[in-house]
């Protein structure tokens, strides 16, 4: 049974590691039009939107629709981890967009109409006991008691 995991483990890697070796990369351009198209193309792309980083790490995934984003788009920090998801509708930001910084906490979230920033919430970890809006524990323990 061990010897079968270890077989299952390489052979995963293997496969892994040829599917990025063959994974097409596809030549995108935005233009002045603000469309993308496939690089020396004169029809707008249609199809997966898929960036990487330098690396190899997925960057960027989604679906271009006649050279507009569409739909769900994910965007990912070097270190592989969720920076941005969100959701665009005819090339333009619609509804939540949430980030992430490079530790998986989420930072930021904003609400988008027709690509306009319309509500924007910046999260941030606070200690209540730092917070200026918290009365100091002896104060609190003082009202109980009275």
């Amino acid at each position: 049974m061990k010897w079968f995991a270890i077989i299952a483990v390489c052979l995963a890697v293997v496969l892994y590691g040829l599917n990025v070796l063959n994974r097409e990369e596809v030549g995108l351009e935005q233009r002045e039009d603000g469309l993308y198209y496939k690089t020396g193309a004169e029809t707008a792309f249609t199809g997966d939107g898929l960036v990487y980083h330098p690396d190899g790490q997925m960057m960027q995934q989604g679906k271009i629709e006649a050279g507009k984003q569409t739909g769900p788009w994910k965007y990912w920090h070097t270190n592989g981890k969720l920076e941005w998801e969100g959701n665009y509708v005819d090339g333009k930001k619609e509804g939540v967009w949430i980030r992430y910084d490079e530790d998986g906490t989420k930072t930021k979230e904003s609400s988008w109409e027709e690509g306009i920033e319309q509500i924007m919430f910046e999260l941030k970890p606070v200690n209540p006991a730092e917070s200026p809006a918290a009365p100091p524990a002896a104060a609190t323990e003082q009202k109980q008691n009275e």
